[in-house]
């Protein structure tokens, strides 16, 4: 284990949670006549600001006919879609919500290791603490959240964070992810990146410095398992 620290992404990393993120997407752009594929939400995983839906919008608002969309307007309406799309997700699918399996053993053996844990998200608080069991949140020394930065993934700020607050340089840590923009934002802070094939394929995670189809696959290649 040549890592001084472990930070992971949670939704499609700890928890196997972006089906119920898409299905809450999905039903919150519908009410806007919008229609979102599923693979357009788990490759802007992370990263679903006003920019991203203002490309997305400029791409496709003609054959979707609908009114050009400055982004002054983008950014004050994702605003309220990103309120609606959390209201919707806790409201609906946060009960059904499990971690992955290995994500236990995994945090067992970082802590038999000594290696400490970070976790780092794009999503808000209030969700960490409703749909993370009390026994993994405390598997981590730190928790940032989207309140936490005001740069989000793709920008490195999150992950720098992170390492700040463990006190570790970002070129000793590894990062867990399972998106592009996660992958991104890895890479800007100089750490290591291991991706997760859980919610993409390995071709949309290619710049991550290896890929694994799971957790235990990652935890056995560490040598973490118990």
């Amino acid at each position: 284990m040549r890592f001084a620290a472990v930070l992971f992404d949670m939704d499609g990393v700890i928890l196997d949670s972006m089906a119920c993120h898409a299905q809450a997407w999905q039903e919150v752009l519908a009410g806007l006549g919008v229609r979102v594929p599923l693979s357009f939400i788990l490759e802007n995983e992370g990263a679903l600001g006003a920019e991203v839906l203002w490309r997305f919008l400029d791409e496709h608002g003609p054959a979707l006919e609908l009114p050009p969309l400055d982004r002054q307007q983008a950014q004050a309406g994702m605003a309220r879609l990103l309120d609606q799309q959390a209201a919707l997700y806790l409201e609906r699918q946060a009960g059904s919500v499990r971690p992955f399996p290995g994500v236990r053993r995994m945090l067992r053996g970082l802590k038999r290791a000594g290696v400490p844990a970070a976790l780092v998200t794009s999503s808000r608080r209030e969700m960490v603490e409703t749909c993370l069991p009390p026994e993994i949140r405390q598997g981590f020394a730190v928790v940032v959240c989207a309140e936490d930065v005001t740069r989000h993934k793709p920008h490195p700020a999150p992950y720098l964070t992170a390492a700040g607050r463990l006190a570790q340089a970002p070129q000793d840590c590894l990062v867990v992810e399972n998106a592009p923009a996660g992958i991104a934002a890895a890479a800007a802070a100089g750490a290591t990146c291991y991706a997760l094939a859980s919610t993409l394929t390995p071709a949309h995670l290619a710049q991550a410095q290896a890929v694994f189809p799971d957790l235990e696959r990652l935890a056995c290649h560490l040598g973490l398992l118990d």
